[in-house]
Parts: structure tokens; sequence; C-alpha cells
């Protein structure tokens, strides 16, 4: 075989297949001229198999080739030079040494190529471990349904997510996320005899995975996506299965529009379908607020399961290191179940921050005081998918249908601390009482706290 037609036949196998053969081929016979030296230490490298792959391919031997493609045949040489022979070394650094110009550009495309593939996929985690004590919100001072011999539902709990994201085209995202959530030390309130003392046996779980398209101000999500409305009273960070559209008016106005099952997040043994809108309005830099509707239309819970509520939110940075959210919700929905008399559909929940946490940065804090007075059927406080700290009212008892307990009344206190970059200590505790004491039959419950350290990655 000619020496040229080995060198050309050893370009095409080291070519095939590559994004660089569109370049090669713009400028195929120019650059490198057949009476080059480097045609002959390229073929000599080749038949001491420090090039692999060559064959007769009828790439075209006799006609000269660019200083790129000649430059990848040098890259391929030096990627295997450990096993090279000292003439052959030799032959390679001067090779290097000839086509140096090209081969950094061809690191340079690489380096491009790697940060294009990193820009358009990823992945992310985080991981908590948390105790909560009193957890269903259960009342101490009458001995019936509401109340029991040690007054709280305490336990520990530990979750890990695993989340990816890829971006196909500039337009289009794919987000998943995985979750395993365990249990261990429960102590359900009536005696540990009742009670499951640990459940660390549960399957990873599918918490997200949505296909996201956004252009020109509209994004549209289908799938198992994360929703949040308002500041969190009625939905926060939670996934519905569904789709939902979202559309910014100026730079000021954001309006959702959306449908999907509320089971989707695993508290719900039941599929329930809801629509839920949100319009967002930027008052100023420092001022949000929103208007937000989240509404059953069919339940496999039952027909004693409905919701149409519908909310108000504010959130303002009014110093600094002050913070002032306030959310009010009403559920604008009939009667239904036991006890119809006592059903209260408004509530209010209202939280002051000071401090200026930073999620990155070590030792940084705020802390924060709280006001509830949540109706018994203002907030779904049995599947909890808002982001307050307590669920809400006792909800977990059979009565009223089993889904709307007795609400809150009280305040609490709470504190974050950043111990290190991405890991948070949280620590809050509440004093809380039923909304209607006279129909609830008890004038407070057992204190809730809640401890948590919560690492992301």
């Amino acid at each position: 075989m000619k020496k040229k037609t080995l060198v050309s036949a050893v370009l095409a196998a080291t070519i095939m297949g590559t994004t660089s053969v569109s370049l090669a081929a713009e400028n195929m016979f120019s650059d490198v001229p057949l009476d080059h030296w480097a045609y002959d230490a390229i073929a000599k490298l080749a038949e001491d198999g420090i090039i692999e792959g060559y064959g007769d391919t009828g790439f075209g031997g006799d006609k000269a080739i660019t200083r790129y493609e000649m430059a990848q045949l040098v890259a391929k040489a030096q990627a295997n030079q450990e096993n090279a022979r000292a003439v052959d070394k030799a032959a390679i650094e001067k090779l290097q040494q000839e086509f140096d110009s090209e081969l950094k550009g061809e690191v340079q495309n690489l380096r491009k190529d790697v940060d294009d593939l990193k820009s358009r996929m990823g992945w992310y985690a985080d991981a908590r471990v948390r105790y909560m004590g009193n957890k269903g919100q259960l009342g101490t001072d009458k001995p019936n349904r509401h109340a029991n011999p040690d007054g709280s539902k305490n336990q520990f709990e530990h979750r890990l997510r695993l989340g990816f994201w890829a971006s196909p085209d500039k337009n289009l995202t794919v987000d998943g996320r995985l979750k395993v959530e365990n249990e261990s030390w429960k102590h359900d309130g009536w005696g540990s005899s009742r009670g499951d003392n640990s459940d660390n046996h549960k399957a990873v779980e599918l918490d997200k995975l949505s296909l996201n398209w956004e252009n020109a101000g509209t994004k549209l999500a289908v799938g198992r996506t994360e929703v949040s409305l308002g500041q969190g009273l009625l939905w926060w960070e939670n996934p519905i299965d569904g789709a939902y559209v979202q559309r910014q008016f100026g730079p000021k106005v954001t309006a959702t529009l959306g449908a999907g099952d509320l089971s989707a997040g695993g508290w719900q043994k039941y599929n329930t379908n809801a629509q839920f809108a949100n319009i967002a309005i930027q008052t100023s830099p420092a001022t949000k607020i929103a208007l937000s509707n989240m509404h059953t239309l069919t339940s496999d819970l039952g027909s004693g399961y409905n919701l149409n509520q519908y909310s108000v939110s504010v959130n303002t940075q009014i110093a600094p290191k002050w913070n002032v959210i306030a959310e009010a919700v009403t559920n604008n929905i009939g009667t239904m179940g036991t006890g119809d008399n006592h059903l209260h559909k408004n509530g209010l929940w209202t939280r002051v921050t000071y401090g200026k946490q930073d999620w990155k940065t070590a030792n940084t804090w705020q802390v924060y005081g709280e006001y509830f007075a949540l109706g018994n059927a203002s907030v779904d406080s049995k599947h909890w998918g808002h982001r307050l700290n307590i669920s809400g009212g006792n909800a977990d008892w059979w009565g009223n249908g089993g889904y709307w307990g007795d609400g809150t009344r009280g305040f609490g206190l709470g504190v974050d601390y950043m111990l290190a970059s991405n890991t948070n200590l949280a620590v809050s505790w509440y004093k809380l009482k039923p909304y209607d004491e006279a129909a609830a039959g008890f004038s407070k419950y057992n204190d809730v706290v809640l401890s948590a350290l919560t690492y992301s990655f």
C-alpha cells in the first residue's frame, strides 16, 4: 500500500463518525502537499501500531489532506505514545511541533463540546433527617376521640431525593427526580403497643418527571410537575400529575393555569383531580402579591372531600433583613359529612422573618415568628400539600369525614442556621389550639416541635 494511501486510510478510520468530518470536507485537498515529511512519519506510526484501525478504504491516497486532518492523526498518535518506541516518540514530538496550532484548536473544540454538554444536562440532590413532635396536632385536655393518653404523635423522618435535568433543545427541558422516604422511632400517641415502631422499607418513588417547553415568555409543563401557588398556603413545591401553561405579561405579571391529579405526592391514597390558577404581580422590586385558586373536580375520596380555595397573598422585603409574608384563604365549599355546622372556611397565615440566610454561605441565619388562624375547612390539613411546618389541624382522626379536623389558632417561632454551605439546621416550636374551642370540645393541642438537618448538593 502506498504511504499516502495508508495515511488517508488511517485518517478515514480516525474521523469516521466524528463531528470533524464536515470540517475536513470543507477543504479536502489543500494545506499539506503530498511530498510533506509528515506523511512518511504518520505511515510509520501506523505500521508500528501506534495509530490503529487502518486499511485500504479507497479514501483517496493520492490527494493531499488538510492540516486539520493531519492534526487529528497526530492527536491519535499522542494518545497512544506510551506504547511507542523511542524513534516513534521522537516522530510524535516533531509532528506535535509542526501541527501545534491545529492541535490546540482541537483541544479548544473538545472543551467547547464538553462545556456545551454540561450546560445541557446535570443533576442535583438533597438529603434530610427530621424530627416531628406531635405531627398530627393531637389534643390533650379532654378524654375523647380528639385526645389520647400521651397526647402526641412523634417520629423521625428521613428523605433522599436525586434529580436530573436535560435540555435536548434550546426550548425544551426534561426535569426528573427520584425520592425515598422512611420513618423510624414512630409513636402514634396511643402508646407504643398501638403504633408501628418504624417504616424503613418504602420503595423509591418517582417524585417528578416533566417535559417543559419555554419560548418568548410562555412555558408549558406536562407530566409529573412541581407546582407552587401564592406563598404556599394552598400548595407549595409538590408534584401534580397533569399540565400547566404559564405566561409572562411584561416584566411584572405572571399567570399560571393548569389541572392534574393531586395524589402524585403520595399522601393521598386516591386520585383527586383538580384545577389550579395563580396570578403573581411584582408591584415593586421588594413586593410581590398573588391571587391563587385550587379547586377539586373529582375525587375518589368521595363527595365529602371538596376544595375550592381562593387566596390572596403578599411577600414583601420591608428592610434589608426584614421580610413579611401574609396569605388569607377562603374555601368556597358547601356542606358535607358530619358536623357540617362546624365547618369554618376562612384562614390566615403570617410570617415575619429577620436575618439574611444564604443557602450557599456558612454561618448565615434567619429567625421568624408565625401566626395562624386556620378554619378547619380552610386548608387540607390531612394530606399536607401546603408549605406550613404544622398540619393546620388534627385531621387524622375519623370525625367530619376524616378530612377537616378542628383547625388551628396560635403562633410559632423558628430559626434556620447554615452550618456550612448547603447544610441547614432548622428548629421550630408551636403553641396551638383549635380554631373553634367550643365546637372542638377541647382547648389546646400538645406543643408541636420540629428539628431538621438538610443538605443539598
